[in-house]
Protein backbone atom coordinates (compact mmCIF):
# COMPACT_ATOMS: atom_id res chain seq x y z
CA UNK A 1 0.00 0.00 0.00
CA UNK A 2 1.24 3.48 -0.92
CA UNK A 3 -0.25 6.72 0.32
CA UNK A 4 0.65 9.22 -2.40
CA UNK A 5 -0.15 12.86 -3.15
CA UNK A 6 -0.77 12.68 -6.88
CA UNK A 7 -4.54 12.12 -6.93
CA UNK A 8 -5.17 14.82 -4.35
CA UNK A 9 -3.05 17.31 -6.29
CA UNK A 10 -4.80 16.34 -9.50
CA UNK A 11 -8.15 17.07 -7.86
CA UNK A 12 -6.79 20.38 -6.59
CA UNK A 13 -5.77 21.30 -10.16
CA UNK A 14 -9.36 20.74 -11.30
CA UNK A 15 -10.69 23.21 -8.74
CA UNK A 16 -7.96 25.82 -9.27
CA UNK A 17 -8.58 28.88 -11.41
CA UNK A 18 -5.86 29.91 -13.83
CA UNK A 19 -5.85 33.63 -13.16
CA UNK A 20 -4.17 34.61 -16.44
CA UNK A 21 -5.90 32.22 -18.85
CA UNK A 22 -6.61 33.79 -22.24
CA UNK A 23 -10.22 34.88 -22.68
CA UNK A 24 -9.98 38.22 -24.48
CA UNK A 25 -12.82 39.17 -26.81
CA UNK A 26 -11.13 42.10 -28.57
CA UNK A 27 -7.65 43.18 -29.59
CA UNK A 28 -7.72 45.84 -26.87
CA UNK A 29 -8.50 43.22 -24.23
CA UNK A 30 -5.85 40.93 -25.72
CA UNK A 31 -3.13 43.58 -25.54
CA UNK A 32 -4.06 44.41 -21.95
CA UNK A 33 -4.00 40.70 -21.08
CA UNK A 34 -0.60 40.29 -22.73
CA UNK A 35 0.92 43.02 -20.60
CA UNK A 36 -0.41 41.57 -17.36
CA UNK A 37 0.33 37.94 -18.29
CA UNK A 38 3.93 38.63 -19.31
CA UNK A 39 4.54 40.52 -16.09
CA UNK A 40 3.21 37.57 -14.11
CA UNK A 41 5.39 35.07 -15.98
CA UNK A 42 8.44 37.21 -15.28
CA UNK A 43 7.49 37.12 -11.59
CA UNK A 44 6.84 33.40 -11.17
CA UNK A 45 9.96 32.39 -13.11
CA UNK A 46 12.10 34.93 -11.25
CA UNK A 47 13.31 36.57 -14.44
CA UNK A 48 12.80 39.93 -12.75
CA UNK A 49 15.62 38.89 -10.37
CA UNK A 50 18.15 38.22 -13.12
CA UNK A 51 21.12 40.59 -13.16
CA UNK A 52 22.27 42.48 -16.22
CA UNK A 53 25.89 42.47 -17.31
CA UNK A 54 28.00 43.32 -20.35
CA UNK A 55 27.89 40.60 -23.02
CA UNK A 56 31.67 40.72 -23.58
CA UNK A 57 31.49 38.45 -26.63
CA UNK A 58 34.55 36.25 -27.18
CA UNK A 59 35.31 34.28 -30.35
CA UNK A 60 37.88 31.53 -29.82
CA UNK A 61 37.75 29.41 -32.98
CA UNK A 62 36.61 29.61 -36.60
CA UNK A 63 36.39 26.88 -39.23
CA UNK A 64 34.90 27.01 -42.72
CA UNK A 65 33.20 24.43 -44.92
CA UNK A 66 31.49 25.10 -48.25
CA UNK A 67 31.58 28.83 -47.58
CA UNK A 68 29.85 28.55 -44.16
CA UNK A 69 31.86 29.73 -41.17
CA UNK A 70 31.43 27.84 -37.90
CA UNK A 71 32.46 29.92 -34.91
CA UNK A 72 32.78 28.95 -31.27
CA UNK A 73 31.76 31.92 -29.12
CA UNK A 74 30.98 32.82 -25.53
CA UNK A 75 28.92 35.67 -24.09
CA UNK A 76 28.12 36.64 -20.51
CA UNK A 77 24.46 36.68 -19.51
CA UNK A 78 24.74 37.57 -15.80
CA UNK A 79 27.72 38.43 -13.58
CA UNK A 80 29.82 35.28 -13.47
CA UNK A 81 27.50 33.41 -15.88
CA UNK A 82 28.83 32.51 -19.35
CA UNK A 83 27.01 30.92 -22.29
CA UNK A 84 29.02 29.18 -25.03
CA UNK A 85 27.42 28.68 -28.44
CA UNK A 86 28.03 27.69 -32.02
CA UNK A 87 27.50 30.38 -34.63
CA UNK A 88 27.10 29.52 -38.30
CA UNK A 89 27.73 32.45 -40.62
CA UNK A 90 26.26 32.04 -44.13
CA UNK A 91 28.11 32.78 -47.34
CA UNK A 92 25.21 34.87 -48.65
CA UNK A 93 23.32 36.42 -45.69
CA UNK A 94 19.60 37.06 -46.07
CA UNK A 95 19.32 39.48 -43.13
CA UNK A 96 17.69 36.97 -40.75
CA UNK A 97 18.91 34.82 -37.86
CA UNK A 98 17.65 31.61 -36.26
CA UNK A 99 18.23 30.56 -32.66
CA UNK A 100 18.14 26.75 -32.34
CA UNK A 101 17.94 25.79 -28.64
CA UNK A 102 18.76 22.16 -27.97
CA UNK A 103 16.66 19.38 -26.45
CA UNK A 104 17.08 18.03 -22.91
CA UNK A 105 20.30 16.13 -23.52
CA UNK A 106 23.56 16.86 -25.26
CA UNK A 107 23.78 20.64 -25.14
CA UNK A 108 24.40 22.72 -28.23
CA UNK A 109 25.74 19.75 -30.19
CA UNK A 110 22.29 18.11 -29.98
CA UNK A 111 20.94 20.91 -32.19
CA UNK A 112 23.43 19.89 -34.87
CA UNK A 113 21.81 16.44 -35.08
CA UNK A 114 18.41 17.72 -36.25
CA UNK A 115 17.52 16.77 -39.81
CA UNK A 116 14.82 17.85 -42.26
CA UNK A 117 14.20 15.77 -45.39
CA UNK A 118 17.42 13.90 -44.67
CA UNK A 119 19.54 17.06 -44.52
CA UNK A 120 21.23 18.64 -41.53
CA UNK A 121 18.83 21.35 -40.36
CA UNK A 122 21.42 23.86 -39.12
CA UNK A 123 23.55 23.52 -42.26
CA UNK A 124 20.46 23.87 -44.45
CA UNK A 125 19.52 27.10 -42.64
CA UNK A 126 22.99 28.55 -43.18
CA UNK A 127 22.94 27.54 -46.85
CA UNK A 128 19.68 29.45 -47.22
CA UNK A 129 21.32 32.59 -45.84
CA UNK A 130 20.36 32.48 -42.16
CA UNK A 131 22.81 33.32 -39.39
CA UNK A 132 22.33 30.41 -36.96
CA UNK A 133 23.22 30.15 -33.27
CA UNK A 134 23.06 26.99 -31.13
CA UNK A 135 23.68 27.82 -27.44
CA UNK A 136 24.17 25.63 -24.36
CA UNK A 137 21.40 26.24 -21.84
CA UNK A 138 22.17 26.40 -18.13
CA UNK A 139 23.00 22.94 -16.91
CA UNK A 140 23.72 21.45 -20.34
CA UNK A 141 26.78 20.88 -22.50
CA UNK A 142 29.67 22.92 -21.16
CA UNK A 143 27.40 24.39 -18.48
CA UNK A 144 26.78 21.16 -16.53
CA UNK A 145 27.18 21.28 -12.76
CA UNK A 146 29.66 18.97 -11.00
CA UNK A 147 27.41 15.88 -10.62
CA UNK A 148 27.06 15.60 -14.41
CA UNK A 149 30.51 16.77 -15.49
CA UNK A 150 32.92 14.38 -17.14
CA UNK A 151 33.42 12.61 -20.43
CA UNK A 152 31.66 9.71 -22.10
CA UNK A 153 28.38 9.40 -23.99
CA UNK A 154 26.18 9.13 -20.89
CA UNK A 155 27.73 12.19 -19.23
CA UNK A 156 27.72 14.24 -22.42
CA UNK A 157 23.99 13.62 -22.93
CA UNK A 158 23.07 14.39 -19.32
CA UNK A 159 21.96 17.75 -17.92
CA UNK A 160 21.92 19.55 -14.58
CA UNK A 161 18.44 21.08 -14.87
CA UNK A 162 17.47 19.59 -11.50
CA UNK A 163 20.56 21.03 -9.83
CA UNK A 164 20.16 24.47 -11.40
CA UNK A 165 16.45 24.52 -10.54
CA UNK A 166 17.15 23.47 -6.95
CA UNK A 167 19.63 26.32 -6.60
CA UNK A 168 17.32 28.82 -8.26
CA UNK A 169 14.26 27.99 -6.13
CA UNK A 170 15.93 29.35 -3.03
CA UNK A 171 16.15 32.74 -4.73
CA UNK A 172 12.54 32.65 -5.99
CA UNK A 173 13.54 31.65 -9.51
CA UNK A 174 12.90 28.72 -11.86
CA UNK A 175 15.31 27.28 -14.39
CA UNK A 176 13.01 28.06 -17.36
CA UNK A 177 13.29 31.74 -16.44
CA UNK A 178 17.08 31.46 -16.51
CA UNK A 179 16.91 29.74 -19.90
CA UNK A 180 14.78 32.53 -21.33
CA UNK A 181 16.91 35.27 -19.79
CA UNK A 182 20.02 33.80 -21.42
CA UNK A 183 18.27 33.57 -24.78
CA UNK A 184 17.21 37.21 -24.47
CA UNK A 185 20.91 37.99 -24.09
CA UNK A 186 21.45 35.91 -27.24
CA UNK A 187 19.00 38.24 -29.00
CA UNK A 188 20.99 41.22 -27.68
CA UNK A 189 24.04 39.70 -29.33
CA UNK A 190 22.24 39.04 -32.62
CA UNK A 191 20.79 42.54 -32.85
CA UNK A 192 24.36 43.80 -32.67
CA UNK A 193 25.42 41.66 -35.63
CA UNK A 194 25.78 43.58 -38.87
CA UNK A 195 23.01 42.97 -41.38
CA UNK A 196 20.43 41.37 -39.04
CA UNK A 197 17.16 43.18 -39.66
CA UNK A 198 14.68 44.06 -36.88
CA UNK A 199 11.97 41.42 -36.51
CA UNK A 200 14.00 38.91 -38.52
CA UNK A 201 15.08 36.66 -35.64
CA UNK A 202 13.42 33.25 -35.25
CA UNK A 203 13.59 30.58 -32.57
CA UNK A 204 12.98 26.91 -33.41
CA UNK A 205 13.54 23.71 -31.45
CA UNK A 206 12.55 20.21 -30.42
CA UNK A 207 11.41 19.03 -26.96
CA UNK A 208 13.33 21.20 -24.47
CA UNK A 209 14.33 23.33 -27.45
CA UNK A 210 10.65 23.68 -28.33
CA UNK A 211 9.92 24.66 -24.74
CA UNK A 212 12.52 27.43 -24.86
CA UNK A 213 11.35 28.60 -28.28
CA UNK A 214 7.76 28.84 -27.02
CA UNK A 215 8.63 30.78 -23.88
CA UNK A 216 11.13 33.08 -25.59
CA UNK A 217 8.71 34.06 -28.36
CA UNK A 218 5.97 34.64 -25.79
CA UNK A 219 8.12 36.94 -23.65
CA UNK A 220 10.36 38.77 -26.13
CA UNK A 221 8.76 40.71 -28.98
CA UNK A 222 12.06 40.78 -30.85
CA UNK A 223 11.40 37.19 -31.93
CA UNK A 224 9.67 37.43 -35.29
CA UNK A 225 8.81 33.75 -35.76
CA UNK A 226 8.74 30.65 -33.55
CA UNK A 227 8.46 26.90 -33.99
CA UNK A 228 8.00 24.34 -31.23
CA UNK A 229 8.20 20.59 -31.82
CA UNK A 230 7.27 18.04 -29.15
CA UNK A 231 6.30 20.65 -26.59
CA UNK A 232 2.68 21.80 -26.74
CA UNK A 233 -0.02 20.16 -24.62
CA UNK A 234 -2.13 20.58 -21.49
CA UNK A 235 0.11 20.88 -18.44
CA UNK A 236 -2.07 18.82 -16.11
CA UNK A 237 -1.68 15.61 -18.10
CA UNK A 238 1.87 16.32 -19.31
CA UNK A 239 3.44 17.89 -16.22
CA UNK A 240 1.46 17.41 -13.02
CA UNK A 241 0.51 13.80 -13.83
CA UNK A 242 4.03 13.09 -15.15
CA UNK A 243 6.01 14.47 -12.17
CA UNK A 244 9.11 12.49 -13.14
CA UNK A 245 9.64 14.77 -16.14
CA UNK A 246 12.62 17.14 -16.22
CA UNK A 247 12.71 19.82 -13.51
CA UNK A 248 12.72 22.55 -16.16
CA UNK A 249 8.98 21.95 -16.62
CA UNK A 250 8.04 22.85 -13.05
CA UNK A 251 7.45 26.46 -12.06
CA UNK A 252 6.00 27.91 -8.85
CA UNK A 253 2.36 29.04 -9.29
CA UNK A 254 2.14 27.96 -12.94
CA UNK A 255 -1.00 25.84 -12.28
CA UNK A 256 -2.64 28.98 -10.91
CA UNK A 257 -1.42 31.14 -13.79
CA UNK A 258 -1.92 29.72 -17.30
CA UNK A 259 -1.67 26.69 -19.56
CA UNK A 260 0.56 26.06 -22.57
CA UNK A 261 -2.08 27.27 -25.03
CA UNK A 262 -2.24 30.57 -23.16
CA UNK A 263 1.53 30.96 -23.48
CA UNK A 264 1.12 30.32 -27.20
CA UNK A 265 -1.53 33.06 -27.36
CA UNK A 266 1.10 35.55 -26.19
CA UNK A 267 2.94 34.98 -29.49
CA UNK A 268 0.03 36.13 -31.67
CA UNK A 269 0.04 37.47 -34.34
CA UNK A 270 3.64 36.46 -35.15
CA UNK A 271 4.17 33.39 -37.38
CA UNK A 272 4.09 30.33 -35.14
CA UNK A 273 4.40 26.66 -36.06
CA UNK A 274 3.55 23.77 -33.72
CA UNK A 275 4.64 20.22 -34.51
CA UNK A 276 3.07 17.27 -32.68
CA UNK A 277 3.46 13.50 -32.82
CA UNK A 278 0.33 11.42 -32.34
CA UNK A 279 2.39 8.88 -30.36
CA UNK A 280 4.42 11.34 -28.30
CA UNK A 281 4.44 9.98 -24.74
CA UNK A 282 4.77 13.51 -23.37
CA UNK A 283 1.24 14.27 -24.55
CA UNK A 284 0.15 12.31 -21.49
CA UNK A 285 -2.58 9.70 -21.16
CA UNK A 286 -5.07 11.46 -23.53
CA UNK A 287 -2.48 11.44 -26.32
CA UNK A 288 -2.95 13.90 -29.16
CA UNK A 289 -6.30 14.90 -27.65
CA UNK A 290 -4.30 16.68 -24.95
CA UNK A 291 -2.80 18.86 -27.69
CA UNK A 292 -5.74 20.04 -29.78
CA UNK A 293 -7.53 22.05 -27.04
CA UNK A 294 -4.33 23.98 -26.31
CA UNK A 295 -3.83 24.78 -30.00
CA UNK A 296 -7.41 26.07 -30.11
CA UNK A 297 -6.73 28.44 -27.20
CA UNK A 298 -3.82 29.89 -29.15
CA UNK A 299 -5.85 29.98 -32.35
CA UNK A 300 -8.47 32.22 -30.72
CA UNK A 301 -5.81 34.89 -30.22
CA UNK A 302 -4.70 34.62 -33.85
CA UNK A 303 -8.29 34.85 -35.04
CA UNK A 304 -8.75 38.12 -33.13
CA UNK A 305 -5.92 39.56 -35.20
CA UNK A 306 -7.28 38.02 -38.40
CA UNK A 307 -3.99 36.14 -38.65
CA UNK A 308 -5.12 32.54 -38.56
CA UNK A 309 -2.88 31.72 -41.53
CA UNK A 310 0.19 32.49 -39.42
CA UNK A 311 -0.55 29.68 -36.97
CA UNK A 312 0.37 26.25 -38.35
CA UNK A 313 -0.19 22.95 -36.56
CA UNK A 314 1.54 19.99 -38.20
CA UNK A 315 0.70 16.55 -36.83
CA UNK A 316 2.77 13.50 -37.74
CA UNK A 317 2.30 9.84 -36.82
CA UNK A 318 5.58 9.54 -34.92
CA UNK A 319 6.68 9.61 -31.31
CA UNK A 320 8.59 12.30 -29.41
CA UNK A 321 10.66 13.35 -32.40
CA UNK A 322 11.51 16.24 -34.69
CA UNK A 323 10.25 16.06 -38.25
CA UNK A 324 10.54 19.74 -39.19
CA UNK A 325 7.77 19.37 -41.73
CA UNK A 326 7.52 22.58 -43.74
CA UNK A 327 9.69 24.61 -41.34
CA UNK A 328 12.21 25.74 -43.97
CA UNK A 329 9.52 27.04 -46.30
CA UNK A 330 7.75 28.63 -43.32
CA UNK A 331 10.91 30.50 -42.38
CA UNK A 332 11.60 31.60 -45.96
CA UNK A 333 8.03 32.82 -46.44
CA UNK A 334 8.04 35.04 -43.37
CA UNK A 335 11.69 36.00 -42.75
CA UNK A 336 13.81 35.71 -45.89
CA UNK A 337 14.34 38.79 -48.02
Amino acid sequence: MYYTSLQSQSDLFDTTTMEYAFNAKSIEELESWKTAAKKRLWEITGMNLCRKTALDSVRSSVTEENGIQKEYRIINTEPGISMPFWLFRPKKPNGAAVIVPHSHGGGKDASLRLTTDGKNYVTELAERGYLVVCPDDRGSGERREFPQQGEGEEKNRSNSHREVNNIALGFGQAVIGLFVWDLMCMIDFLTGEEGIKPGKIACTGMSGGGQKSLWLAALDDRIGLAMTSGYFYGIKESHLLLPHNCSCNFIPYIYKTMDIGDIGALIAPKPFMIESGTNDHLNGEPGINNVYPQVEITRKAYDLFGSGDKLIHNVHDGKHEWRGIGILDFLDRHLSG
